[in-house]
């Protein structure tokens, strides 16, 4: 092999064939940053399928009175507020109407016994946004994960068995 002269596989590498070889280099590290920046972009991984959310929450005894069932209460304050979800820019994305008539809490709820629990049903959000900012009948608004919105309705009115009334903000 003379001074300066090189091989890859065998073949001798020509300036000509250099340069191809630094064409080609440089278009594939072109093609994979447009892929890792597509695929960044997509996020693939995320799930934007969307969702159905339930938001629980207790109003106190003292503002429900019976409802139409036996186990059932109405509120007398607050009753069919609406729980808007917004994205973390302020786009409304979903809304859903809190029912008139609720569960009423038995002695296994501790502190909360005898407090009426509503479910509120939000159809339709879209997934993948990660956190989410939510609002309740016009009042305050609040961050909450993409996660705590996916709980389950019974897993929320679970929480109410060990729960604390200092725990929680009352809704009135």
């Amino acid at each position: 092999m003379l001074e300066g002269e090189h091989k890859v596989l065998d073949v001798p590498l020509t300036k000509k064939r250099y340069r191809r070889l630094r064409a080609w280099t440089a278009a594939g590290a072109v093609a994979l940053a447009a892929v890792g920046a597509a695929l960044w972009a997509w996020e693939p991984w995320k799930d934007r399928t969307p969702f159905t959310a339930y938001r629980v929450g207790v109003q106190v005894e003292e503002h429900t009175k019976p409802g139409s069932q036996p186990g059932t209460c109405e509120r007398t304050a607050a009753s069919g507020e609406e729980t808007v979800i917004y994205s973390k820019d302020g786009t409304r994305l979903a809304a859903g109407r809190a029912p008139v008539e609720g569960e009423r809490l038995g002695p296994e709820f501790g502190d909360f016994a005898g407090a009426c629990l509503f479910v509120t049903r939000i159809d339709g959000i879209p997934g993948g946004e990660g956190t989410y900012v939510t609002d309740w009948g016009g009042g305050s608004r609040s961050e909450i994960g993409e996660e705590d919105l996916r709980e389950s309705a019974a897993a929320q009115r679970e929480r109410f068995k060990a729960a604390k009334k200092s725990d929680f903000h009352e809704a009135r």
